[in-house]
């Protein structure tokens, strides 16, 4: 959830969950279908593109989603950060 929060503060929208389980509460079916472990299938997002969508969005989350990331990993707690590794 937060690295949802911090790509929204980027004016980056991204949703939890697949598309079919949207809105629902737990971890997406269809990706527990698909072999993911429970907490990979928990802490997914989803990248959606539409019509309206042009290459430079793709471009901007491809130049700012690292960064985040790394912030993201160094201020996790110790033991969440070896899994985020």
């Amino acid at each position: 959830e937060a690295l949802l929060i911090a790509l929204d503060r980027k004016g980056i929208c991204v949703s939890t969950g697949s598309a079919c389980s949207a809105g629902a509460a737990g971890a997406s079916h269809v990706l527990l279908a698909l072999g993911m472990d429970m907490m990979t299938a928990q802490s997914s997002l989803r990248f959606s593109f539409g019509r309206f969508n042009v290459p430079e969005d793709v471009d901007t989350v491809l130049n700012v989603l690292p960064g985040i990331v790394e912030r993201q990993r160094q201020t996790a707690a110790p033991g969440l950060r070896a899994q985020l590794q």
